[in-house]
């Protein structure tokens, strides 16, 4: 019993010193949850709700939910300002199993005016995160120990998460930073932590004739204790109604991606892994859903902000 206690502690205490956030497939339709400066990119409020059901058939494979809003705060009246502000927040659930999460958080991003074209944003996550370790979903041998007298653990921290965004109607990239407190995990291991995650992304549209674009772009991800995870995606779309996409994540998965506009304000996204790790004996694939919601009115050209191009 204890030693099952004590291996469940030891891969608990592993599990905080890797790889801590959630993983997505869908980053295009997405970034607001990687990078808080990207709120207030768009015209209009941006909603997103995620759901992620990751190795399909594993037991206690994680599985994630989410939900999304930002939107933007400027003077209707004078367009060209040289600064915006965006504001947003969003709130995900993570299950392991035994383990899990759930966080909330609040974003503040603020936009300067480079030129005509181009805007560079600042902006930060506020926010608080529950971790949790439930004894009661673990098999032991003796129901009689003492050590089961708390069925359950939880710990909330506070959590900062800065980041930057430099867009314009062709391309974007982005920097930013999740848990950059380090905050240790009292009572778990020797020297637990949420660990600091890099996000460095980047992206280009090309116009191929009026309808018709490609998007080719790139995540990389780095966290102390992890091997840098590295998404190559590519997306073609089709008159901001079909997309049709591919991605590649080093050491995990082929990713294969579809997206559909309907109803003017809603676009519909769904990714399937396939898993090419050796978790492949146990589960071959992945899936994933986006539901987007941007009530966007069409405004004149002439009034119209920068608009960044993975939420056209």
């Amino acid at each position: 019993m204890r030693a099952t206690l004590l291996l469940l502690t030891v891969l608990f205490a592993a599990s905080l010193q890797a790889q801590q956030v959630p993983q997505y497939s869908q980053n295009v339709l997405n970034y607001f949850n990687i990078n808080p400066a990207v709120a207030g990119s768009k015209d209009c409020i941006d909603v997103r709700l995620g759901f992620r059901k990751q190795w399909v058939g594993f037991e206690n494979a994680p599985t994630t939910g989410w939900a999304s809003v930002h939107a933007t705060i400027r003077n209707k009246k004078k367009p060209y300002l040289k600064g915006k502000h965006g504001i947003g927040g969003y709130v995900e659930a993570d299950d392991t199993g035994p383990l899990g999460y759930t966080l909330i958080n609040l974003a503040y991003a603020y936009h300067v005016r480079m030129n005509k074209d181009h805007y560079l944003a600042m902006g930060t996550f506020l926010g608080v995160k529950q971790q949790k370790f439930d004894v009661g979903q673990t098999l032991v041998a003796d129901n009689s120990d003492p050590v089961l007298a708390s069925r359950s653990s939880s710990f909330v921290f506070p959590i900062i998460s800065p980041g930057l965004w430099l867009y314009s109607k062709t391309y974007w990239a982005g920097l930013s930073v999740h848990q950059l407190l380090n905050n240790r995990v009292p009572g778990i291991g020797v020297d637990s932590r949420l660990s600091p995650h890099y996000f460095l992304s980047a992206g280009y549209r090309w116009r191929i004739g009026r309808k018709t674009s490609v998007t080719p772009n790139a995540l990389i991800k780095l966290s102390r204790g992890s091997p840098m995870a590295m998404d190559i995606n590519a997306m073609l779309e089709w008159n901001r109604v079909l997309g049709i996409g591919v991605s590649y994540r080093n050491q995990d998965a082929v990713v294969a991606m579809v997206k559909f506009g309907f109803l003017k304000f809603f676009t519909l996204g769904y990714a399937y892994d396939i898993t090419t790790s050796k978790l492949k004996a146990a589960s071959s694939n992945t899936h994933e859903v986006i539901l987007g919601i941007t009530p966007c009115i069409p405004v004149d050209p002439s009034k119209r902000i920068v608009s960044c191009p993975i939420f056209e």
